[in-house]
């Protein structure tokens, strides 16, 4: 069997403060209750980019986007600024939740 490409993008290793998970035992009964952001590895290491999402986590929809070629965070915040300007209703309560896969 041919050994598979992999590519290690976490660093557990780091010295921010880690928040609890908040979310983890809510129950989430409407749309723009909770969102949350994933960052994807796309590619292989000679045309790498990343792929930073933000996704309802009721609806599964992907609401905020940004495809670019390193993991820096203004990318993420143009994928939480996408959705946040896309948001129907504003005058509800909302949770992002960036899961760091700790």
């Amino acid at each position: 069997m041919p050994k598979r490409s992999y590519r290690t993008t976490t660093n557990a290793h780091h010295g921010f403060h880690k928040h609890k998970n908040l979310i983890e035992k809510m129950g989430i009964v409407r749309p723009e209750q909770v969102w949350v952001s994933y960052i994807a590895f796309l590619g292989d290491r000679q045309h790498a980019c990343y792929l930073s999402l933000v996704t309802d986590a009721y609806s599964k929809k992907i609401v905020g986007y940004k495809v670019a070629e390193n993991m820096n965070a203004e990318h993420s915040i143009a994928a939480l600024m996408m959705a946040i300007r896309n948001r129907k209703d504003m005058s509800l309560p909302l949770i992002h939740h960036s899961d760091r896969r700790l």
